[in-house]
């Protein structure tokens, strides 16, 4: 699972332990309670609501909670996060309906974790994923991979008072304008991602509203260290400066993004560090760089799709004007945005990619940072990095806890393969017909890719 539309036919089908608010507060779900089983917080129980059932008919227990997150253990686990399972040593069935976790080391902040949307829930034994089970709102009826996906109400769903809806339909419309067109002609009632130049048509059209939330979603560039030239620190921290951030949100999100520094944390983080200063457009100290790197008019490709992310292609071509005039030459590989992750993404030392906002930062550093794992974008392997991800989880005194990631955003700022540009608010399109508490959630697209509780449609 590695895109948005992933996510939204996951969380479909799928529910987890835990889901997270508006507010990034982690709350009860198929768990109806949560709570630190010792002081250091290395050992917590989590206690599983009753009368639970899978599309299969089958009650959930404390074993298939069990089996769903051993999947994700291990070093033989092909699992995209099993970076940040790692830090479970433990996890075993206490009884039908209470599950214990022992960590490896103590993690305050734990529960979000398990709000990842791999970490859901099924039925113990289950393998099969291509006939999906789980406990959610909706029973995957049809799938035609690449084309698309419908999901039928499940009937017997525990939260059903919050289900209107007695279908919902995913499909992949890459183009935005096309989604967009879409949305105006009737056929589609909600369009996860519009180009901001849509918003005065939105802010004009009788069928149709924009969806704005501001987030912490990043859209940047990824540095491979383990291939030329972006294993030489001077060509990386040239690029970084050639890219004329201000210009970035001004001009190509039209002020509706968060600067960023070259680090994933954007500014309305709760542990984002205002105290490293905002690096500023210079051709003339990336001349420095560049020649200290022996690589004058260095030329290099940049993968980039409209597929990686809103913006992602402009990033690019404005990249590409600003690095000329400190000697770079980038040459634009525009990629279709149809499998994009798979045939792109790390597979070239320079490429566009996209996050949405986590849980919380330790939930996407160590995934995208971490060095065990598989998602770690830019390869920069660093055990001070690691350390720092470990003592900041750990750490419970929360002013501690800040200057860990204080020092770990110094870290990729000076030596990271992160060019980092821009959080651009989520902006999408929803029909006027479509009404929900959850449409502008800041934790993702659609409500943080939540299922479709809590949406009715109005004639």
């Amino acid at each position: 699972m590695t895109s948005d539309i992933d996510s939204h036919r996951s969380t479909q089908v799928y529910s987890h332990l835990v889901r997270q608010n508006e507010k990034r507060t982690v709350q009860p779900f198929l768990a109806e309670s949560f709570e630190p089983a010792t002081p250091d917080a290395t050992e917590w129980v989590f206690r599983l609501r009753k009368g639970v059932t899978f599309h299969n008919g089958k009650t959930l227990n404390a074993e298939d909670v069990v089996y769903s997150i051993q999947r994700h253990l291990g070093s033989d686990t092909p699992s995209a996060i099993k970076g940040l399972m790692a830090q479970i040593a433990e996890v075993k069935a206490d009884g039908d309906i209470v599950v214990r976790f022992r960590l490896k080391s103590p993690n305050a902040v734990f529960p979000a974790l398990l709000t990842d949307p791999r970490a859901a829930i099924v039925p113990a034994g289950h393998t099969d994923f291509l006939k999906a089970v789980g406990t959610g709102p909706f029973k995957l009826g049809e799938f035609r991979p690449g084309d698309r996906a419908l999901f039928e109400r499940h009937d017997s769903y525990w939260g059903a008072q919050n289900v209107y809806l007695d279908a919902i339909e995913t499909f992949s419309i890459p183009d935005p304008v096309a989604r967009l067109n879409a949305l105006l002609a009737g056929e589609i009632h909600f369009s996860v991602g519009v180009d901001v130049k849509s918003l005065p048509l939105l802010e004009k059209s009788p069928v149709a509203k924009a969806v704005l939330a501001r987030s912490g979603q990043v859209v940047d560039i990824a540095m491979m260290l383990d291939r030329a030239p972006a294993d030489n620190a001077d060509f990386r921290m040239a690029l970084k400066l050639l890219q004329d951030r201000k210009k970035v949100v001004d001009s190509i999100y039209k002020g509706y993004a968060q600067l960023g520094n070259d680090h994933e944390v954007a500014p309305n983080d709760p542990v984002y560090c205002s105290d490293i200063p905002l690096r500023s457009y210079d051709p003339d100290k990336a001349r420095f760089h560049l020649k200290k790197a022996g690589m004058e008019n260095a030329e290099i490709d940049l993968y980039t799709s409209t597929g990686a992310g809103p913006g992602a292609v402009e990033q690019a071509l404005l990249l590409q004007q600003t690095a000329s005039v400190g000697g770079v030459k980038i040459n634009i590989k525009q990629v279709p945005a149809d499998g994009y992750w798979n045939s792109t993404w790390m597979k070239h030392s320079l490429f566009a990619t996209q996050w949405n906002v986590r849980a919380n930062s330790d939930i996407l550093w160590g995934t995208i940072h971490a060095g065990a794992s598989s998602s770690n974008e830019t390869a920069f392997k660093s055990d001070r990095l690691d350390g720092l991800l470990a003592s900041a989880r750990s750490e419970l005194d929360e002013k501690k806890r800040r200057q860990h990631w204080c020092d770990l955003q110094s870290l990729v700022h000076d030596d990271g393969g992160s060019l980092v540009s821009a959080f651009p608010d989520y902006l999408h399109a929803r029909s006027a017909m479509l009404n929900g508490e959850i449409l502008s959630n800041p934790m993702g697209p659609r409500g943080g890719s939540l299922s479709g509780e809590w949406l009715w449609l109005e004639s």
